[in-house]
């Protein structure tokens, strides 16, 4: 007998919702024209310590990474980071850890 798709099953829903954990972040140009990236590696390592509600979770992570390119011509890594939703995280405001991130916190952009 042939099965129903997923999708046509009661109550039964295959979208998964992410909730963003990091905002978009990226490299900055310092005061004697070096260029310091993000560590986002680190930065999740401290938001993990913050959040052991999600632990076991871990593989629900995904870091999204791209390339800008800024306004005095350099490129630079955007990175995003977000989580498959769900009660552990409910209501999770990305600015309760900004501490973590604060200083390459990505500009707002009309080109994206």
């Amino acid at each position: 007998m042939p099965c129903a798709p997923i999708s046509l099953i009661p109550g039964f829903t295959s979208e998964l919702r992410n909730a963003y954990i990091i905002p978009r972040i990226h490299g900055k140009l310092t005061s004697d024209h070096k260029m310091s990236e993000p560590d986002i590696y680190w930065i999740m390592e401290k938001w993990l310590e913050r959040h052991p509600e999600v632990k076991g979770r871990e593989r629900d992570i995904r870091i999204v990474r791209g390339t800008w390119t800024l306004r005095q011509g350099i490129k630079t890594d955007v990175i995003s980071v977000s989580m498959v939703a769900g009660d552990d995280i409910e209501g999770y405001d990305p600015a309760q850890d900004a501490d973590l991130y604060a200083y390459y916190l990505a500009e707002e952009r009309d080109d994206l």
